[in-house]
């Protein structure tokens, strides 16, 4: 990617960023077709240029990144949103294992071809050793009746488990194709620390996971960040191994890996304990990591808020790829960044019209883990918070045919979007990717799992072109060097992902009516 000077970007996108004058003969709708292609391309070229080095928490790309939201925040006259500041500081701990090998029935596996995982403990060297059991999805759950641990101890044990959940073999339980909340990576590893083990290998296939192993290997092989919440646990070492080479370690000892996938999708599954002992061993470097969520207000007639949220980090660099290295999150999340700062732009244009207040979260460390979405959301008064509207990775090319709604189909928030598609000559379009659980995967769930009603809104992926190119994306992009800004974009989607959340909020506050849970969710709340 070109470079530019970071100074002339950032003034550059302060100039487009001022007109905030009221508009007191157009209505917001009005005010929405309007919104200019460079107001649309400023923030996402900035955020995507290779100055800001990818964006990781903790680093010179990250600081310039929180630096720059406060600047743009202060320029654009948003109220500090936390007791006087800009800035909601948290620390994390960073971990960077180097050298891995992970040693059974001996065979050696080697770090990054055959397992990718990070050691968290802050010891300089890896020396971790554990009976190895089977755990089948390692999924315990009272919604669909499911236990696959059956009470077995694995204290100090390495359980290794499938990814996805028994949905995905058997349409009849959970979701079926729809991956659930138990399926996702995260939750194995929560249970996993809850039943105490000291390891966790996640087996990776790309049926399973959703994405090939060369996603793992970037989202995997540098500094791994955690809040001290996420650490109060025995467990020393969370990972993943590729299920090509899970299968030459079973059969050192005879161990069909088939059979025991067959065993799995019944609710009699019983854990296997697998009859020997994994080693891994290597080193391991640790800091903490001071890092910030960017936070702004904008005040309405009551206390009662709307959190808008956005993450700003991205993968940052990697030291030892060859050639261009740097992982820019163009639109994982720098057009979400756009998106949700247009929308707090002409929202502050139309202030005196805000009945409910808005909070503008562009929040970190969501490649971690959610991390910084989930640190607001349990230090804030989350009384006072009425929904969460949700960017992510949003659409740049062509208009859609429709509007999306992730995670909609939990509350209110589904026959709200479905009205605004059908008022406005749009389908209400379910993500094809649901198979992967995109609604647990970005910052919208942070709220939902605290009982906010919480959505990621987005244009479809049925560009009046026929083109599927946000699909696209997902597939071929998606965490990969290839996430740059492209100024050819059309951008399109993105003004339509504007305007409709403003719409909706629109209509939350004209109606005082926001949207309320369902019943039957297939995932748990915290308290």
């Amino acid at each position: 990617m070109k470079k530019s000077t970071c100074l002339f970007s950032i003034l550059i996108a302060l100039l487009i960023f001022s007109a905030c004058s009221s508009h007191p003969h157009e209505t917001l709708e009005q005010r929405s077709e309007k919104i200019s292609k460079a107001e649309m391309q400023s923030i996402t070229e900035l955020l995507g240029n290779d100055l800001y080095e990818g964006r990781a928490p903790g680093t010179r790309g990250g600081d310039l990144t929180e630096i720059y939201m406060k600047s743009l925040f202060k320029f654009m006259d948003l109220q500090p949103g936390v007791n006087g500041s800009y800035f909601q500081t948290f620390v994390m701990k960073g971990f960077t294992n180097s050298g891995v090998t992970l040693t059974a029935n001996g065979t050696e596996l080697n770090y990054i071809d055959d397992i990718v995982g990070t050691f968290t403990v802050e010891e300089e060297s890896i020396d971790l050793n554990g009976e190895a059991v089977f755990v089948g999805f390692g999924i315990t759950t009272d919604i669909w009746e499911w236990d696959d641990y059956k009470n077995v101890d694995v204290k100090d044990k390495i359980v290794i488990t499938r990814v996805n959940d028994p949905g995905m073999y058997n349409a009849d339980i959970f979701e079926g194709s729809i991956l659930t909340y138990f399926g996702r990576w995260t939750y194995h590893i929560e249970e996993a620390a809850r039943r105490g083990a000291a390891g966790i290998l996640l087996i990776h296939t790309d049926q399973t996971a959703g994405y090939d192993w060369n996603v793992v290997k970037n989202s995997w092989t540098g500094e791994e960040l955690y809040i001290d919440s996420d650490l109060q646990n025995n467990l020393k070492f969370r990972g993943w191994i590729k299920e090509s080479s899970l299968r030459k370690m079973l059969n050192a000892n005879n161990i069909s890996l088939d059979e025991l996938y067959e065993s799995t999708t019944s609710a009699d599954f019983q854990p296997f304990d697998l009859g020997f002992a994994i080693n891994i061993a290597g080193k391991n470097s640790y800091r903490d990591v001071t890092n910030r969520n960017v936070i702004a207000e904008i005040p309405g007639k009551t206390k009662e808020r709307i959190v808008l949220s956005a993450h700003i980090d991205h993968l940052g660099m990697d030291p030892l790829k060859e050639g261009d290295n740097i992982y820019n999150g163009a639109i994982d999340n720098g057009t979400a960044v756009g998106a949700m700062m247009l929308v707090a732009k002409l929202l502050k244009e139309f202030q005196d019209e805000l009945y409910y207040s808005i909070t503008i979260l562009a929040c970190n460390a969501e490649e971690s883990g959610l991390l910084g979405s989930k640190y607001f959301v349990q230090n804030t008064d989350r009384s006072n918070i009425i929904a969460n509207i949700n960017f992510e990775s949003t659409p740049v090319w062509d208009k859609s045919k429709s509007l999306m709604g992730i995670g909609a189909r939990f509350t209110g928030f589904e026959e709200m979007i479905k009205d605004l598609a059908q008022k406005n000559n749009l389908e209400y379009s379910s993500f094809s990717l649901s198979n992967q659980g995109l609604f647990y995967r970005s910052d919208q769930f942070s709220f939902a799992r605290y009982g906010i009603p919480a959505v990621w809104i987005s244009a479809g992926e049925d560009e009046i072109s026929g083109a599927k190119n946000y699909t696209e994306f997902w597939g071929k992009d998606y965490h990969t060097v290839r996430d740059e800004f492209n100024p050819e974009w059309e951008l399109e989607g993105m003004k339509q992902t504007v305007k409709y959340a403003l719409l909706l909020i629109d209509q939350i506050n004209k109606t005082k009516s926001p949207p309320e849970w369902k019943s039957n969710l297939p995932f748990p709340m915290e308290e």
